[in-house]
């Protein structure tokens, strides 16, 4: 696998795990390990999948009073995993996530609204690299066969508006500006 798809792959924003995460049922938790934020852009026209490690979140879902919902997410950037020890190496450096300035990416939601029948959008502040950019995440919510709550949806982002892959790595023709961020959050039951 070429440094360049190892790079592109490492880029992968949190926003949707986040967005997700915030729609679930209450303050219940998010079951880590049946949850995952996934990624896939394209290197010379080839789709690179990878995704985050390690993540962390912190949700408030009301249905009935989406006011009080919120969705807030830090992913650790150095947790990316390709499946390739050198690519992941390589997008720790200063012309991808620069890990050693920017170690986490965060989402802060400001708004959860409902937008159908067991659909929602999460809208808030993404951050990553130091740069700050609006972020809308649409996701539906559905109950599993064990009555947890699951919120799954995607969202595409453009890699260059947060200065993630830079100089040589900022051509478009050779690594592609969208990337497609897949979220899936499973949270428990509401108990009580």
């Amino acid at each position: 696998m070429s440094l360049t798809m190892v790079m592109f792959r490492s880029f992968v924003p949190p926003l949707g795990a986040l967005l997700l995460a915030a729609t679930q049922a209450g303050a219940q938790g998010v079951l880590i390990d049946k949850s995952e934020i996934r990624f896939v852009s394209k290197q010379m026209g080839v789709n690179v999948e990878g995704r985050f490690r390690k993540w962390k979140a912190n949700i408030v879902f009301v249905p009935k009073d989406l006011d009080r919902s919120k969705a807030d997410l830090e992913i650790d950037l150095g947790s990316i995993d390709l499946a390739s020890e050198e690519s992941e190496t390589e997008l720790k450096r200063p012309l991808w996530f620069d890990t050693s300035k920017f170690p986490v990416a965060k989402f802060v939601s400001s708004s959860i609204r409902n937008v159908g029948p067991d659909k929602y959008e999460v809208a808030g502040a993404l951050t990553i690299k130091g740069v700050t950019k609006d972020a809308v995440v649409p996701f539906a919510l559905k109950k599993d066969a064990s009555g947890n709550s699951l919120a799954e949806g995607n969202f595409t982002l453009k890699r260059l508006d947060y200065r993630v892959g830079e100089k040589e790595w900022a051509d478009t023709e050779t690594v592609a500006n969208d990337v497609i961020v897949r979220v899936r959050m499973v949270l428990p039951p509401v108990q009580g």
